[in-house]
């Protein structure tokens, strides 16, 4: 039928679309890197931008900030069998009024 809405974008294309920051990152960074390499770049740097996501809710940066609670990164090598872990610091400081 041509009276038709047009569709709405598909949560996988709004999920996608959060890693053009890790992309944007790993393209300046790496500028010579072989494709391989930036696409392993940019896995890792896709984690650091969804840790980066948890902070809008309130209670992960309360954790954080009070530590009670620690986020890490991570990333599966399938073809090396490795597994990397890391710590991601966001220098946050508790809320304070003037």
């Amino acid at each position: 039928m041509m009276d038709q809405l047009p569709r709405k974008p598909d949560f996988i294309e709004d999920w996608v679309k959060i890693g053009q920051a890790a992309k944007n990152k790993v393209k300046a960074l790496h500028e010579g890197a072989s494709f391989p390499e930036l696409c392993t770049h940019c896995e890792k740097e896709a984690v650091n931008v969804s840790i980066g996501n948890l902070l809008s809710y309130p209670f992960v940066r309360d954790g954080l900030v009070n530590k009670t609670l620690g986020l890490k990164g991570g990333y599966y090598d399938f073809v090396k069998g490795n597994f990397e872990l890391w710590d991601v610091d966001f220098g946050l400081s508790p809320d304070f009024s003037v």
